[in-house]
C-alpha cells in the first residue's frame, strides 16, 4: 500500500500539471519502492539511509539522478511553508544527497539512407508513425494522442508531455499520408478498435523497425533525433526554432537532439529532405 504522503504528493503534482503522466507513474513507483526498502520508511529516512539505497554500485548515473530528483521533490513538497494547513515534515534529508553528474548524451539520428529505406518498405500504420516522428518530431505519446482532425495541410496540433500543446507546420508528405484517413486516432489499438497507448505505439513501431525491416538499433526516438538535426540545420543553426518544433522546455535538452552546430518554422519544415522516392 502506498504511503498517504506519497499519494498526496503525486496528486499535487498531477493537479498542477508539473509532469507528464508517465513521469508521475515513474515517481510513484520509485518513491513507493524506497518506502518499502528503507528501514523506517521514506518519510522517516535520514540522509545516510537515502544515500545507501540510491547510490548503489552498478546503478547508472541517469537512474541515480532520477531517484534523487524524485526524492528531493518529495521532501521539498513535504517541508514547504506553502502548505500551512497540512502536516509538514520537520527535516529535509535530501539536501545532503550529492549531485549526480550525468554524461551528456549525443544525438543519434538515423542516417538518410536508413530513413529512405524505412519509408520505402515500412507498412502502415507504422509508415505513418515513422513519418510523424521524422517529419514532425512527434514522440510516441504524441502519436498516440493524435487524431486525424488535428492535422491540416498547413499545421498539426500536438498535445505533448505534461499536456503541453504546440503547433508545427505539416510537411507535404505527412499531409499526403493522412488527408484521406477518417477522423479519429491515427494510432489505433492492435485489434483496430480504440486508441493505442504510448507503449503500444513504441513497442509495435520499434518491433517493425528492428525485426521486420531489419534496422537493428533503430528506434522511434532516433527518427525524432533526425527531425531535430535537420530542422536545426534548415533554420541556420537557430536552436530556438528547433526547441519550439520539438516541444522542449529548455534549449539544453534540444542540444541533445541536434547532430550539428548551425527563417522561420515554415521554411525549416518545408526544407526537410524526407526521402520518399
Amino acid at each position: 500500500m502506498t504511503d498517504p504522503y506519497i499519494t498526496a504528493y503525486i496528486h499535487d503534482l498531477r493537479a498542477n500539471g508539473r509532469h507528464s503522466g508517465t513521469t508521475l507513474d515513474t515517481y510513484t513507483d520509485l518513491l513507493a519502492r524506497l518506502d518499502r526498502n528503507l528501514p523506517y520508511g521514506l518519510c522517516d529516512a535520514n540522509a545516510d539511509e537515502l544515500r545507501a539505497v540510491i547510490y548503489t554500485d552498478g546503478r547508472k548515473p541517469g537512474t541515480r539522478a532520477l531517484y534523487r530528483a524524485a526524492v528531493s521533490g518529495f521532501f521539498r513538497w513535504g517541508c514547504s511553508e506553502e502548505r500551512p494547513e497540512a502536516d509538514r515534515f520537520d527535516f529535509d534529508p535530501s539536501r545532503y544527497l550529492p549531485r549526480v553528474d550525468v554524461p551528456r548524451r549525443a544525438a543519434r539520428p538515423v542516417t538518410h539512407d536508413q530513413l529512405r529505406d524505412i519509408l520505402r518498405r515500412g507498412r502502415d500504420p507504422f509508415r505513418l508513425w515513422y513519418l510523424l516522428a521524422a517529419g514532425e518530431g512527434l514522440r510516441c505519446i504524441e502519436i498516440s494522442r493524435l487524431d486525424r482532425q488535428h492535422i491540416t495541410a498547413e499545421d498539426t496540433w500536438i498535445r505533448g508531455k505534461g499536456d503541453r500543446e504546440r503547433i508545427v507546420p505539416t510537411p507535404a508528405a505527412v499531409w499526403a499520408a493522412v488527408r484521406d484517413l477518417p477522423d479519429g486516432p491515427v494510432a489505433r489499438h492492435p485489434d483496430g478498435t480504440g486508441r493505442a497507448n504510448r507503449r503500444q505505439v513504441r513497442e509495435r513501431a520499434n518491433y517493425h523497425l528492428q525485426r521486420t525491416l531489419q534496422h537493428r538499433g533503430v528506434t522511434m526516438h532516433r527518427l525524432r533525433h533526425w527531425y531535430g538535426t535537420h530542422v536545426h540545420r534548415a533554420a541556420d543553426g537557430d536552436i530556438r526554432v528547433a526547441q519550439e518544433l520539438l516541444g522542449h522546455s529548455s534549449p539544453s535538452t534540444t542540444q541533445i537532439y541536434v547532430d550539428t552546430t548551425g527563417p522561420l518554422k515554415r521554411a525549416a519544415v518545408d526544407n526537410l529532405p524526407l526521402p520518399l522516392d
